[in-house]
């Protein structure tokens, strides 16, 4: 591979890491400014199912490689609400998924994930989350709330990618803003040492339970994933989206794409957006 910071002859591109977490990118940097949004969605009825099960989407997924060894989003914060009665939560997020590997179908969810994002659930402030679903039969499940949400308008960025440095592989998760003020890290490792191997990358919402939930619009840009594990090197080596992948918009929530991802850069990978629920 090139140095850091060179560009890759098949159009990759790379975001180098300094220290434990670095955020400087040496290309199509972050998206300058905050976004807002003046559109406020009021709460309504809707049948999705309870907390655990039965959810309702609002989202796009890419599933044409055999392998994504990461996925990176930056989110834009809309205002969001899920009161007490509401019978579950919504959140907007970014998965990593695997449905293939022997171990992951074998769990009790019939595959597993990495998940990161910022929820409200029900009677709660929204705050920023992490979660996974591993190749393994107990503790499958992992939900990790990390720290109240930023402000409404802020733009955040989510990270997850596998980490080649280690053996058996992990997979690294990080959540920051611009000015990392907010700045999160988790690690997903499955205790049988059996790594999932993603075939898919979903970003949207999900929506729980049946009554008052609310969101506003979200805006989903440098849609991104990485074509290697992360080396010795610390880069996020990767390539944006480049086809507006299979929409699913439950209605609610709704999620439509603003900007197809063929469109050139900027933005990389183009803009999707979510909300709800009226």
């Amino acid at each position: 591979m090139h140095k850091t910071g060179d560009v890759l002859r098949s159009s990759m591109r790379a975001i180098p890491w300094r220290g434990a977490i670095q955020k400087k990118l040496i290309y199509a940097g972050l998206l300058g400014g905050l976004l807002f949004s003046s559109t406020n969605c009021f709460a309504a009825n809707y049948s999705c199912g309870t907390a655990s099960a039965n959810h309702c989407y609002g989202q796009t997924s890419w599933s044409e490689l055999p392998q994504y060894f990461g996925a990176y989003v930056d989110l834009q914060e809309p205002s969001m609400n899920c009161p007490s009665n509401c019978g579950g939560f919504i959140d907007n997020e970014m998965w990593l998924i695997d449905a293939n590997s022997q171990a992951c179908k074998a769990n009790s969810f019939g595959q597993c994930w990495v998940e990161a994002g910022y929820i409200a659930q029900a009677g709660e402030g929204t705050q920023f989350f992490w979660a996974d679903s591993r190749p393994q039969n107990s503790s499958t499940f992992n939900l990790h709330i990390v720290g109240n949400a930023d402000p409404v308008g802020t733009t955040d960025h989510f990270m997850i990618v596998k980490d080649g440095r280690v053996s058996p592989e992990v997979f690294q998760v990080f959540i920051y803003n611009t000015s990392e003020s907010t700045l999160y890290h988790g690690t997903s490792v499955a205790s049988n040492g059996n790594p999932m191997s993603a075939n898919a990358i979903h970003i949207g919402q999900e929506l729980a339970g049946t009554q008052g939930g609310s969101a506003g619009n979200a805006e989903y840009t440098r849609n991104i994933w990485a074509v290697q594990a992360l080396g010795p090197e610390y880069v996020f080596w990767y390539q944006r989206e480049k086809d507006e992948g299979s929409v699913r918009s439950d209605n609610p929530p709704f999620a439509s794409w603003t900007i197809n991802p063929s469109t050139p850069p900027p933005p990389e990978g183009g803009e999707f957006t979510t909300h709800c629920c009226g």
